[in-house]
């Protein structure tokens, strides 16, 4: 480094001419000359420590990227000091209105409560283990540079094709616009070397403890704090996180990412969340976080909006057009754009816009909860002004529907967008990945809504909102995600090869190994005890199992299911073929969002074989003599499955392992079995907590001493999306804590299908829906019904 040759050669010619005045210029001027020339080297090179980096494929951003970020952060990057967005002296400085006075998230107790609740399981305990610490936050400040310009990449491929309010909608551009949070995946354990622990695109860590953490790279949110409240400060954001260990002897690992408060001696106030797993065979494990809800446990329900019917005239009023009468639809659509103009000047709201939602089945339930996720609503109308809109939402100027608004201009951004879904062609999309977003007036849905027209206003008091590029009712047609994968944290991906004990590290057989462990009891079920994981075992050949088939069968869930075979090893039953499942659709429009789906490698396996398998117990898999000698036994008349969508699901998966099974004769002494879902998403969609709390005290009286019927039920899924209006992940692991609470002291036997499902959730979900999750969680929860039931029979063979 050196100041140019040119301007050297003037430094050391000048004095040389004799006059000290114009050598004392020449030398300022040389001086100003080298400064100039070091700061623009400077500039244009951004600071990396070799030493402490992370050595992965990091890109460099520019000032362009840190000014386009720092513009909607309102806060320094690198050297540009920006002021707008977020402004004030004081920590957490907040202008979406989530933080209280004090600077704490209003839900963030609640949100650790429940899910270290459910979370916090054998001996990994959260705060205990600091270890890491110190490297997390080199490796942050490694990866922020590549992390910040995949967030910016991600903001310009929106505002390219007009549609920032996309962005600003879901995934991770809402994270950043709302809570200025721009997120990393960063991976810790028992490295091999201390190169490895300095960090590399492809970790490598011995067997044991391992941990996934989730951290922002800006800093401006402070979290942390004292040790009574620091979790009050922790934005309550859930994530969803998977290690999926590679075939043959790979385990899966899944849940939710905890909040870690970070004991670091170079930065204490990071939000930071922590996802904890022991892996103990070796196998390549891939890395993904997707983040799917803020402050999900909110009761949203807990009051409703206040609505009024709109009357004008009986083809008005009715919502219908006679398809023979050419134009009849056209008039139709003339008086709802008519009506909702009368509204707006009645209300004094010189703004409004539509809203097209994606399989509204409840249009009411649906705007009431659109406009108060809606920064500013002040009213809605059902139906809206245009074409396919199930709602209009009113505001009082353009300018306070801030979630339309360019964070850079302060324009409004309005609703039209320049892509086209079904006129895409391959190139418009990278390799791999499915279509672009939809666009709702390409595609048709079922129109006019046929509902009598009303008007409402918002309730008060907090929203939920579901972030997730999944499945929504409210977001899938009139926000969609561009990329399936916009809402999956930066860093995802990551591959880390686990070295296992060495006498794991052999390929095991296709015999299914049976460990010297007690026997599961219903204690395991619970929530904040069950503590498992999915376990690969080696694809058996067709000497130990036949070659799998497709069950023909008709169900009432259609679906893919390999044939059962009773006469078989009950292992034989675990196969199944991933990349058949979920594919097919039973509802119109379905067919677009099964197209963008988020697919991951587990998706792509044609022969899975694994079973979930706990730490300290095992369940017993039965096969047809065993099932029939229990049902000899203990003279069980029937099985009967209650509920609605997810029973029927489950229905199809026990109809086969009782096809071949003789039931007892009713009668004197013989034994009935329900097995209830409790209509649960349903549940999550129409009750709020207290409405819930009743129905289970009011219709599940104590059956303790019932000796005619023995009564289990099967607590919610861990959801994906939200497939209706308050039906997520947060709402379902809340009201099947509630249930359990009451339901288990009156006498009914819980299965947890929680949180076995989470490491499906995104890849065998019928329809794409991230609801009805399907196979191999089924079918364990069908192996634990079972051997609960005939645990007594079990217990007296041994």
């Amino acid at each position: 480094m050196g100041i140019p040759k040119k301007n050297r050669a003037q430094c050391t010619d000048a004095p040389r001419k004799g006059k000290w005045m114009i050598a004392l210029i020449i030398i300022v001027v040389c001086f100003a000359l080298l400064t100039l020339y070091i700061l623009v080297k400077q500039r244009n090179v951004t600071p990396f420590n070799e030493s402490s980096a992370i050595k992965a494929n990091v890109t460099i951003v520019n000032n362009k990227d840190n000014a386009m970020l720092a513009s909607s952060l309102g806060k320094t990057i690198g050297d540009l000091p920006v002021t707008t967005g977020r402004t004030g002296s004081a920590d957490n400085e907040d202008s979406s209105g989530f933080l209280s006075v004090d600077h704490n998230f209003p839900g963030a107790r609640d949100w650790y409560d429940y899910w270290t609740y459910a979370s916090r399981k054998g001996n990994v305990q959260l705060n205990q283990t600091h270890i890491h610490d110190d490297y997390v936050i080199l490796a942050v400040e490694s990866a922020s540079n590549a992390t910040l310009h995949h967030i910016n990449e991600m903001r310009r491929r929106y505002e390219s094709v007009g549609a920032l309010a996309d962005f600003y909608a879901r995934g991770l551009g809402w994270i950043q616009d709302r809570l200025g949070l721009v997120l990393t995946v960063v991976i810790a354990g028992n490295f091999t070397t201390s190169e490895t622990a300095n960090g590399a695109e492809n970790l490598t860590l011995h067997s044991g403890p391992a941990s996934i953490f989730i951290v922002d790279t800006i800093g401006k949110m402070k979290c942390g704090g004292e040790e009574d409240d620091w979790t009050d400060r922790q934005p309550p954001l859930t994530m969803w996180v998977r290690a999926n260990g590679s075939s043959p002897r790979g385990e899966i690992f899944s849940g939710t990412a905890l909040p870690h408060r970070l004991l670091s001696t170079k930065d204490n106030h990071r939000c930071t969340w922590r996802y904890d797993f022991e892996p103990y065979d070796a196998a390549v494990y891939s890395i993904h976080v997707k983040v799917l809800n803020f402050n999900g446990f909110v009761d949203s329900l807990s009051e409703t909006c206040n609505t009024e019917k709109i009357t004008s005239n009986d083809q008005f009023d009715s919502q219908t057009h006679n398809k023979s009468i050419p134009g009849d639809l056209t008039k139709l659509e003339a008086m709802n754009h008519e009506v909702v103009k009368e509204l707006a000047a009645e209300g004094n709201y010189s703004h409004h816009r539509g809203l097209s939602g994606f399989k509204m089945y409840d249009a009411i339930d649906a705007c009431c909860e659109a406009c108060a996720r809606s920064r500013n609503c002040k009213m809605f109308s059902i139906p809206g002004a245009l074409h396919y809109d199930n709602c209009e939402l009113f505001f009082d100027r353009k300018e306070t529907d801030v979630d339309f608004l360019d964070r850079d201009s302060g324009h409004y951004l309005g609703r039209d967008r320049n892509y086209s879904y079904t006129k895409q062609e391959p190139s418009d999309f990278p390799p791999l990945r499915r279509k672009l977003a939809i666009s709702p007036d390409e595609i048709k849905k079922p129109w006019p809504v046929n509902e009598h027209p009303l008007k409402g206003f918002p309730r008060a008091g907090a929203a939920t909102y579901f972030l997730g590029c999944g499945w929504s009712s409210m977001l899938s047609f009139e926000s969609p995600c561009h990329y399936p994968s916009d809402d999956l944290v930066f860093g995802s991906g990551k591959k880390v090869e686990i070295v296992g004990h060495p006498q794991n590290n052999t390929p095991g057989s296709a015999e299914i190994e049976v460990k010297a462990l007690r026997s599961c009891d219903f204690d395991d079920e619970k929530l904040n005890i069950s503590n498992g994981r999915w376990v690969r075992y080696p694809y058996p050949d067709e000497s130990v199992c036949s070659a799998m088939v497709r069950d023909e069968t008709s169900a009432k869930f259609k679906n893919f299911r390999p044939l059962y075979r009773g006469d078989q090893p009950p292992h034989c039953w675990h196969r199944d073929d991933l990349t058949q499942i979920a594919n097919t659709c039973g509802e119109v429009g379905c067919t677009f969002v099964v197209k963008h789906r988020w697919m991951t490698d587990l998706k792509r396996e044609a022969e899975w074989f694994g079973l979930w398998q706990p730490y300290e117990c095992q369940y017993h898999d039965m096969g047809d003599d065993a099932i029939q000698q229990c049902v000899d036994q203990k003279q069980i008349s029937s099985i009967q499955l209650k509920g609605a969508s997810i029973s029927s699901l489950v229905d199809g998966y026990m109809a086969q392992k009782l096809q071949n099974i003789n039931m007892t004769t009713a009668g004197n002494g013989t034994l009935s079995v329900v097995i209830d879902t409790l209509k649960m998403p349903h549940l999550l969609w129409h009750l709020s907590i207290d409405e819930y709390k009743k129905k289970l005290e009011n219709d599940f009286q104590d059956v303790t001493d019932d000796s005619e019927y023995e009564h289990y039920w099967i607590t919610g899924f861990y959801f994906t999306s939200e497939r209706e209006p308050h039906v997520q992940l947060d709402r379902s692991l809340e009201y099947s804590k509630m249930a359990g609470d009451i339901l288990t002291p009156r006498g009914y036997k819980m299965i947890n299908g929680f949180d076995l499902s989470a490491a499906f959730g995104f890849d065998t979900d019928g329809q794409a829906d991230g609801l009805h999750i399907n196979g191999p969680p089924i079918r364990a929860i069908v192996t634990k019904f079972f051997h609960h039931l005939c645990h007594d029979v079990l217990l007296s063979q041994s």
